[in-house]
């Protein structure tokens, strides 16, 4: 049993100490990686709609939309009273 704790703790002492010494691993870059590295990022524009609630108001800077105005309902009431045809 002491004989496996050893070797195990040689074996992590080992590890710890190649990890410390050891050069870190080289990165190779091409040209061509290198091109399509300098290459900016597309910016993705996001647009929220929110819907205000009464009395609320927007925040500062931003462009705000009238709602469309809801089309006006129109109710036709038909009664036959009775007697009358």
């Amino acid at each position: 049993m002491r004989l496996v704790v050893a070797l195990a703790g040689l074996a992590s002492a080992s590890a710890i100490g190649t990890a410390i010494v050891a050069p870190p691993p080289s990165f190779n870059t091409s040209a061509g990686q290198v091109a399509v590295a300098a290459q900016p990022a597309q910016v993705v524009h996001v647009v929220r709609y929110v819907q205000l609630q009464p009395g609320q108001t927007a925040p500062p800077n931003t462009t705000v939309q009238q709602a469309p105005a809801q089309a006006p309902r129109v109710v036709t009431i038909t009664t036959r009273q009775s007697g009358v045809k």
